[in-house]
């Protein structure tokens, strides 16, 4: 029968086995409180347009429209509205605390960006840019290109 040499390599490795093991468990079974719903730093609110959804078909009125959306939710469970104006899109998540946003374009074809403002109404506006013709081309405003927008 073949004897198992201690070596110091070997040691040191039962030891890291033994403290990542029990740093897992440890993890396991203690609980830590959930971060409170709407609780300042923490996102509040998300909506990402629906690329197939036609945002030029949008009213002037904000009011839900479901299709509009893969995905919209509120920490306050409240809705969350859109509508279109002259210059851009307007997403009001009702009741949300939320005063700060940022925003993405979601068409993987082409680089668009965009700029969102908090407005006094409790709306954030939304607009959005990018090419129009091709990568290289000049950087245009493009109303109705879908995006994600995050606030907290």
């Amino acid at each position: 029968m073949r004897r198992i040499r201690f070596s110091p390599a070997l040691s040191i490795s039962v030891v890291a086995l033994f403290f990542a093991l029990g740093g897992t468990s440890f993890a396991l079974t203690t609980k830590s409180a959930p971060q409170p719903r709407c609780a300042t730093g923490a996102v509040r609110a998300m909506a990402e347009i629906n690329p197939s959804f036609d945002l030029s078909s949008l009213t002037t009125n904000l009011q839900a429209w479901p299709a509009a959306f893969n995905y919209a939710w509120s920490c306050t469970g409240g809705k969350v509205y859109i509508r279109k104006n002259d210059n851009g899109i307007d997403v009001l998540f009702v009741g949300n605390p939320a005063s700060e946003a940022v925003v993405s374009g979601t068409d993987g074809g082409w680089p668009f960006a965009g700029s969102v403002t908090h407005e006094s109404g409790g709306w954030f506006h939304v607009t959005m840019g990018g090419s129009n013709a091709d990568a290289l081309g000049p950087w245009q405003i493009q109303n109705f290109a879908p995006f994600v927008i995050v606030a907290f």
